[in-house]
């Protein structure tokens, strides 16, 4: 297996991964996701020239990093890639103070937990999210 940073994915990429493992909403507009992608960092594990999984976040590289996705595509998972792929991504960012993680998915949930992340509700911390608005003519 390759770990590698890399700078964007093809669309096919992000077609095959993120519906490989449901996250279609990425999907209904796929030059979108990678356009935020290319604006992302993003480690990838490769096993060849396949991409089977992938750890993208958003980081001011000095207090805090948002970690978006950890994914890995089903028929590799649960080999040790996912926690490889937030190990060197924790390595990276080393030097951050925070690393932030939302999730509504119970398995994430508990590797997160396993990987020594502290749920929100026992660090004192909130989570708010805005959801998408479209813009609206005022009249």
């Amino acid at each position: 297996m390759n770990y590698t940073f890399e700078s964007a994915l093809t669309i096919h990429e992000i077609k095959a991964l993120y519906g490989a493992v449901g996250m279609t909403h990425y999907l209904k507009d796929a030059a979108e996701t990678a356009r935020g992608i290319a604006n992302s960092t993003l480690l990838t594990a490769r096993d060849g020239d396949k991409l089977v999984g992938l750890i993208r976040g958003v980081s001011d590289m000095h207090t805090i990093v948002f970690i978006q996705d950890l994914l890995v595509l089903p028929d590799y998972q649960h080999q040790g890639i996912g926690r490889e792929l937030l190990s060197e991504f924790d390595d990276y960012f080393k030097q951050v103070d925070r690393i932030v993680v939302v999730t509504d998915n119970a398995a994430l949930s508990a590797f997160y937990t396993a990987a020594g992340f502290i749920p929100g509700d026992q660090s004192q911390a909130t989570t708010f999210v805005r959801p998408r608005r479209l813009l609206e003519p005022k009249y």
